[in-house]
C-alpha cells in the first residue's frame, strides 16, 4: 500500500498515482470499513484536471480498466449467486444421500418385519418344540462344560479377578485357552525358545483373519496380546507413526480405543497394499521382533506374571472339573456321544434330567425352555431335505386367511404396509445388488436430472470464478492492490459447495461417516460390512481437475488488453 500522506504532500502526482490512491482507499474501506483518505484528499484527487493529452489518456486508461473490472466483479458475483442457488436446489437430495446409511437401516428393519413368520397357536407350539429339541440334541461340548464348571467352582475372589483381566471370561473360553497355549510354549522355562517364538508369532498373526467375513480384524487379542499393538509395533519400526495410547491388556475397551483400532487397521491395510504383503505377514514379523524386545514387559502372560498363582488355581480347578464331569458320566448321570474329550458332547437330554445344582446346567435348561428368535427355526430330524435349513424368524401368532397366508387386515399387517408405503414414497434413492456389489441410483429421472444439472453448475461456476480470479490477479499488479479479496471468498464458498457434494456421495457409498472426516471409513455401516457400493453414475467432482473457463478468460482478457496494451 502506498504512503498516502507522503504522496499527497508531493503535489506533483502522476495520473496513475492519483487514480491508485483513490482505488486503494476504496479497497481499504471495503476491507476494513475505514478510509485512508480524508474527504478533502478525495476532492483534491477527483477534481484534478489533466494538463496534457498524455495525462488524460493515462487517467482514462486506468479509469476504463477499473470500470471494466467493476463490471467483471458484478458478473462474477452473479455467477456465484447462480451457482449458490443451484447448489441449494439439490439440498434435499444431498440430505438424502447423507442420511442414506440411516435410511438403509430403516429399510432393512421394515423388510425384517416381512420375515416375521405368521403362525397360529398350534404351529407356534410345534416350532418352539422343534427348537427346544434341537438344543437338547446339540447338548454341550465336554471341554466347554469343563470350562464352565471350573470357572463356577473358583472362589468368588478368583472369579472377580479373572473378570478384571477379561470381562467376558465367564462365557468366552478363548482367553484362558490362549494363556494355556502360551504357558505350554514356555514349558516351565523362564524364556521362550526360538521355535516357541516362531510358533507364538504364527498364532498371533493367524488370529487376525476372519475367514467367515473374509477380512482382517485387528481388534482381536491373542491372550493378553492386542493384535493392533503388534501391528503398531511393525509400522512404527518401518517409520510409520500412529496416534493413540497403547491398548489395555484386559481387552476392556475405553471410549478412545475404537478410534485407535480404526486408525491402526486403516494404516496396516494401506501399508500391506502399497508393499504387496499381507497383514498376517506384517503381524508375524512385528511379533517376532517384539518378542526379542519388551513385548512381555508391556503385555505379560499369566504364566510369567504376578497372577501366576491365580493361573495355577485355574489349572487346578479345570483338572478337578474334568474329574467331576467324568465321574458323573461314568455313573450314568450324564450321557455323552463321541469318543475323545476333544470331540465328546454331553447330551442335552441328560443335562435336562440332571438333578444337581450346577449353575451351568441350570442355565442350559433355561436356554432350552426359552424360544430364541435369533436362533430361528431349526430342524431336529435327520431328514436330508432339512439338512442345513435354518430360518432367522420371529413368530407372530395371528389369524390366517383361508389360503394360510397372513391376514392383511390385522392391525400388524395394515401398520406394516402403511409404514413401508410412507417410507418408500419419501425416498429418492434405490439400490440393487448383483454379485455382492450394491448399486445406488435415484428413484426418478427428475432427481437424476436435477442432481446432474446442479453438479454441472458447480463445475461451471467454479471454472468461471477461477477465470475471473486469474485476470483479477493481473489487475492487482496494475493497481498495486489486492483486487481478489472478495472473489477469493466466493471461490472458497463454491469450493465448499463441491466438498459438501462429494461428502454426501461418500457417505451414501460408505466411504465416509462424517462430512469433515473422509478417513473414518471403518466406522461406517457399509465399510464394517465390507460391501462394495457405488453410484450407478459417477457424480463425484475432482476440484483439482477443474481449469479456469477459457471462454471467460478470452472474453475479458481481450477487453483488458485493448485498454492496457502491453502493460496487461
Amino acid at each position: 500500500m502506498k504512503n498516502f500522506t507522503t504522496l499527497l504532500q508531493r503535489g506533483n502526482l502522476t495520473p496513475k498515482e492519483r487514480y491508485l490512491l483513490l482505488i486503494q482507499n476504496d479497497v481499504a474501506k471495503e476491507n476494513t470499513g475505514k478510509e485512508s483518505l480524508t474527504e478533502a484528499d478525495k476532492c483534491a484527487l477527483e477534481n484534478w484536471h489533466a494538463k496534457t493529452t498524455a495525462e488524460a489518456r493515462e487517467w482514462n486508461m486506468h479509469n476504463d480498466g477499473w470500470k471494466l473490472g467493476g463490471r467483471a466483479r458484478i458478473e462474477a458475483e452473479f455467477i456465484y449467486l447462480q451457482t449458490e442457488v443451484e447448489h441449494f436446489r439439490k439440498f434435499v437430495i444431498n440430505l438424502q444421500l447423507s442420511f442414506y446409511p440411516i435410511y438403509r437401516q430403516e429399510r432393512l428393519l421394515l423388510k425384517g418385519l416381512e420375515k416375521i413368520k405368521t403362525v397360529d397357536i398350534k404351529e407356534a407350539e410345534e416350532i418352539i418344540k422343534k427348537q427346544r429339541d434341537q438344543k437338547l440334541k446339540d447338548g454341550i461340548d465336554f471341554e466347554y462344560a469343563v470350562y464352565q464348571l471350573a470357572f463356577e467352582n473358583l472362589s468368588v475372589e478368583g472369579r472377580e479377578r479373572f473378570i478384571e483381566l477379561y470381562p467376558d471370561i465367564a462365557f468366552d473360553h478363548q482367553y484362558l485357552d490362549q494363556e494355556e497355549i502360551i504357558a505350554g510354549l514356555f514349558n516351565g522355562k523362564d524364556e521362550l525358545t526360538k521355535e516357541s517364538k516362531e510358533k507364538l508369532a504364527e498364532l498371533v498373526a493367524g488370529r487376525s483373519y476372519n475367514a467367515y467375513a473374509k477380512e482382517y480384524q485387528l481388534f482381536h487379542y491373542f491372550a493378553c496380546i492386542p493384535l493392533a499393538e503388534v501391528a503398531r509395533k511393525f509400522l512404527t519400526d518401518k517409520g510409520v507413526k500412529i496416534k493413540g495410547k497403547p491398548l489395555a491388556k484386559n481387552q476392556e475397551a475405553d471410549d478412545g480405543d475404537s478410534d485407535t483400532h480404526d486408525e491402526i487397521q486403516r494404516t496396516a491395510e494401506k501399508y500391506a497394499r502399497e508393499n504387496n504383503i499381507t497383514v498376517e505377514t506384517m503381524l508375524k514379523e512385528g511379533c517376532l521382533k517384539w518378542l526379542d524386545g519388551d513385548l512381555f514387559e508391556q503385555y505379560r502372560p499369566l504364566v510369567i506374571s504376578n497372577e501366576r498363582e491365580l493361573f495355577d488355581r485355574w489349572l487346578a480347578a479345570k483338572t478337578e472339573a474334568e474329574k467331576i464331569l467324568q465321574k458323573l458320566i461314568d455313573s450314568g448321570k450324564l450321557k455323552t456321544r463321541g469318543q475323545t474329550n476333544s470331540g465328546k458332547v454331553i447330551t442335552g437330554e441328560s443335562l435336562y434330567r440332571f438333578r444337581g445344582s450346577y449353575t451351568f446346567i441350570k442355565d442350559f435348561k433355561d436356554r432350552a425352555d426359552e424360544y430364541d428368535a435369533n436362533l430361528g427355526i431349526v430342524y431336529a430330524d435327520d431328514d436330508p431335505k432339512h439338512l442345513g435349513e435354518h430360518e432367522d424368524q420371529e413368530l407372530l401368532v395371528s389369524n390366517k386367511s383361508k389360503d394360510g397366508e397372513f391376514n392383511i387386515f390385522s392391525m400388524f399387517g395394515l401398520t406394516t404396509k402403511r409404514l413401508q408405503a410412507t417410507f418408500e414414497s419419501t425416498q429418492f434413492i434405490a439400490e440393487t445388488e448383483e454379485d455382492g456389489e450394491i448399486t445406488l441410483d435415484f428413484t426418478s429421472d427428475v432427481f437424476k436430472t436435477t442432481f446432474a444439472e446442479t453438479r454441472k453448475s458447480l463445475i461451471d461456476g467454479y471454472a468461471k470464478l477461477l477465470a475471473f480470479r486469474d485476470f483479477f490477479k493481473k489487475l492487482s499488479k496494475i493497481y498495486e492492490v489486492d483486487a481478489c479479496f472478495a472473489l477469493n471468498r466466493r471461490v472458497e464458498s463454491v469450493s465448499g459447495f463441491i466438498d459438501q457434494h462429494n461428502s454426501a456421495l461418500r457417505t451414501a457409498t460408505g466411504q465416509e461417516l462424517n462430512g469433515d472426516d473422509p478417513e473414518r471409513h471403518s466406522e461406517n455401516w457399509l465399510m464394517k460390512r465390507k460391501e462394495v457400493v457405488r453410484m450407478k453414475d459417477d457424480y463425484f467432482i475432482d476440484k483439482d481437475q477443474i481449469e479456469p473457463d477459457t471462454e471467460t478468460l478470452k472474453e475479458y482478457e481481450t477487453k483488458f488488453k485493448d485498454i492496457f496494451g502491453k502493460d496487461y
